[in-house]
């Protein structure tokens, strides 16, 4: 369609989790379709409003960044969040009254 922005990605270093979580952000804004080719994710961003097309590429960009920032830290940090929550839940178990 005209007017769309074209954005692709490596399907083999891209997550499509973070893509679509980036394209959800973008509601208001944009609608985005995504789809495969030959290895690749090829993004369609239809601006809802009159964006400046440039604008609306660069902030998918910096949201789908964001989103990959935010999987690695999730990543990162899951062993720790599993670890207090066994830690939490195990001291409330540990505290609950003995059944009759």
């Amino acid at each position: 369609m005209a007017g769309d922005i074209v954005v692709d990605f490596d399907a083999a270093t891209q997550s499509l989790v973070a893509l679509n979580a980036a394209a959800y952000r973008l509601i208001g804004t944009a609608t985005c379709h995504i789809d495969t080719d030959a290895g690749r994710y090829v993004c369609r961003l239809s601006p809802t409003n009159q964006s400046d097309p440039e604008t609306l590429r660069s902030r998918y960009l910096n949201l789908v960044t964001d989103e990959n920032v935010r999987e690695n830290l999730r990543a990162r940090t899951e062993p720790v969040r599993n670890l207090i929550l066994s830690l939490a839940f195990g001291a409330l178990a540990s505290q609950a009254p003995d059944k009759p």
